[in-house]
């Protein structure tokens, strides 16, 4: 008999802890590479909590599943400016909904983060919703080759991108469902924020994102290795289906304080009507 596939609880258990963040995060990106796979709704199911909706592509019966590789400068710890704090970064993360202040929020729910510096993994190995990890990374970074390399403690979550950036372009792939970039930015990108989930505590959290005016293409020539994405499709049998990658540069973003909720008092804001949206901090 095959033995059963892990729950998404002991899954992320593992790969991280969820908690608040206090502080609203200013950061400026150098590059930013998202790869993205289609995956049908009910297997990306498997891999969120209850009050985590993957969100669907038009009506393709599809969500999307992504690994994002970056590096960026962390500028500002609330209203506090810092000398710059620079991190290489590799994000695994769904296209979800979550309910918030009374609507189905547009966010991505993040399964692993893990970060080059050593101050945003502790800090946001405790103060976040992205299940942060301190890794290593090597960087190439030039006017034909941007890659990254993470090296981590998990076996689970090393990986490897490379992408030629000559070959960025507004043309789309063939292996793409959205009509232009802008429509795959729209679905990818644009969202109202981040989300994450404490199995533990059963509460939600919702973070809003402040983005800027951005220029973003298809990168079409590159290379990808994840253990966690190969992990996962083996282990939650996820029949991934390639989509498009995306590139951005030169980016302001700020990433707002967020707080931990109670899912079941959010869903029945959706159905009971308005009601007060306090956020719930522990301990007071």
């Amino acid at each position: 008999m095959a033995e059963a596939a892990p729950t998404a609880r002991s899954l992320q258990e593992r790969l991280g802890r969820v908690y608040h963040q206090p502080v609203d995060v200013g950061s400026w990106t150098n590059k930013r590479i998202t790869v993205n796979y289609r995956v049908p709704l009910e297997q990306l199911d498997q891999l969120l909590p209850w009050c985590v909706t993957p969100e669907e592509i038009e009506d393709t019966g599809d969500g999307m599943l992504s690994m994002c590789a970056c590096d960026f400068t962390v500028t500002r710890f609330g209203p506090v400016p810092l000398p710059p704090v620079h991190t290489n970064e590799m994000l695994c993360r769904i296209s979800a909904t979550v309910p918030k202040d009374g609507e189905q929020k547009r966010a991505y729910y993040t399964l692993r983060s893990d970060t080059s510096s050593k101050v945003l993994g502790l800090l946001g190995g405790h103060f976040s919703h992205f299940r942060k990890a301190t890794s290593s990374f090597d960087r190439v970074d030039n006017d034909e080759t941007y890659a990254l390399e993470c090296e981590a403690e998990d076996d689970l979550c090393g990986g490897a991108l490379t992408a030629s950036l000559n070959s960025v372009s507004d043309e789309c792939p063939d292996s793409t469902v959205f009509d232009n970039v802008t429509e795959a930015t729209d679905f990818v990108l644009e969202l109202d924020g981040s989300c994450g989930y404490n199995f533990t505590k059963d509460k939600l959290s919702f973070q809003n994102i402040e983005y800027p005016e951005w220029d973003v293409s298809f990168c079409h020539d590159f290379s990808l290795s994840s253990s966690l994405l190969d992990y996962l499709a083996e282990t939650y049998d996820l029949d991934m289906t390639f989509d498009c990658t995306l590139y951005m540069a030169d980016v302001d973003q700020a990433w707002n304080r967020s707080w931990l909720y109670d899912p079941h008092e959010a869903t029945g804001e959706l159905t009971d009507g308005p009601q007060p949206t306090e956020p719930v901090i522990e301990g007071k």
